[in-house]
């Protein structure tokens, strides 16, 4: 097995190892649901902390299915550009995918150790801001993913997509050059009002930046491919 599989594979079971360990410890009865404020609106079994890890393994396993498909299509081709563009889209998956089962396995961590103090305290609130927490793994998703994108390949599925930037080679490149730049900038603001503004607030500011990057990222190909087209 591939070293790069293992990591993966490592990194997707781990939450759900450690999920396993943490409810021995747990009450029967833990906070199952929060309000936009953090209030607690819902308790539920120990057991639904499983939910989380269950969807890291989903998501893993969508990202082996991409990444057997750029395989089985690289060694298929006799393509050299061909071949190439896919072995290349195949490594940069490995690091969204390992990028993503990281952030979602903290997340994880957090969720059970509010949970767990929120039990023995009989807590009517959360005992961190679970708001702060998604935003700043999210802001260094985005810084992470912000660094990857510049190295894919012209493809379908990754990157910055639009029709213009998909023209050819030359407005891929700039474009997701780009796209990587505006990405990064939005997930060191995201992490930054995330600590200053907190709570929900957090949440709709994050959401904000990633629009405003959006529409940002999609002018700016318009404009790549009316110079490179």
């Amino acid at each position: 097995m591939k070293t790069k599989n293992k990591i993966l594979i490592a990194l997707t079971v781990l939450p759900l190892i450690i999920t396993a360990v943490v409810l021995k410890f747990m009450p029967e009865r833990i906070p199952a649901h929060y309000d936009a404020a953090g209030n607690i609106d819902r308790w539920g079994s120990k057991y639904e902390s499983f939910v989380l890890p269950g969807i890291i393994i989903l998501m893993t396993l969508f990202w082996f299915g991409i990444i057997k498909y750029y395989e089985n299509k690289q060694k298929k081709s006799t393509d050299e550009k061909v071949v190439e563009e896919s072995s290349n889209n195949a490594k940069v998956l490995y690091y969204v995918a390992d990028s993503m089962a990281v952030m979602f396995g903290v997340m994880q961590c957090f969720f059970l150790y509010s949970a767990y103090t929120a039990s023995v305290k009989a807590a009517e609130t959360s005992i961190i801001d679970i708001n702060i927490i998604t935003c700043v793994c999210m802001g260094l998703m985005f810084i992470v993913i912000g660094n990857i994108l510049p190295k894919a390949k012209l493809n379908s599925l990754l990157g910055v997509r639009t029709v213009w930037s998909m023209h050819n080679d030359q407005t891929w490149a700039v474009s997701n050059r780009f796209g990587g730049l505006l990405l990064v900038g939005c997930g060191i603001l995201t992490i930054v009002s995330a600590l200053i503004v907190g709570g929900k607030m957090s949440i709709f500011v994050m959401l904000g930046l990633l629009v405003v990057c959006t529409i940002i990222i999609t002018v700016y190909t318009y404009f790549a491919y009316k110079r490179y087209k």
